[in-house]
């Protein structure tokens, strides 16, 4: 009798939404660098898209400050209300703690910008698990 084959073990899917290109381009880079199926989109209509026809992700990495079009807070909203448990993880350069605590999603995160890749993946940790990744 053939032994089965072990079951692949799938990286969990981020979807990354960061409206500066270069931005979005390291951050999946990054991401799919140490573990990750990262998708990365640049405006509040594509993620809403994304978010509509994709499954779940296994988080959601937002920008608050999204340029024109909705804020990353209102993507977040929109997220939970598709998948009620959908770990968040804000950034931002410009958006302070208070702002955060006021108007972002229950149990989401906030880094604030610039951060590094420790502090990125510590964070995706926290909310997803450690996943051996």
């Amino acid at each position: 009798m053939p032994e089965a084959a072990p079951e692949a073990v799938s990286a969990p899917r981020v979807l990354v939404i960061e409206d500066e290109r270069d931005v979005c381009e390291l951050l999946t880079e990054f991401l799919a660098d140490n573990g990750f199926d990262a998708v990365c989109v640049e405006s509040d209509e594509r993620a809403y898209q994304v978010l509509r026809q994709s499954p779940p992700f296994a988080c959601i990495v937002v920008d608050v400050n999204l340029g024109r079009g909705t804020t990353g807070y209102d993507v977040a909203r929109y997220a939970r209300q598709l998948a009620p448990q959908a770990p968040v993880i804000y950034v931002s350069g410009q958006t302070s703690q208070a702002s955060f605590r006021a108007n972002g999603v229950a149990g989401s995160l906030f880094l604030p910008k610039p951060f590094t890749g420790a502090e990125l993946l510590h964070r995706l940790r926290m909310l997803v698990g450690d996943n051996d990744v």
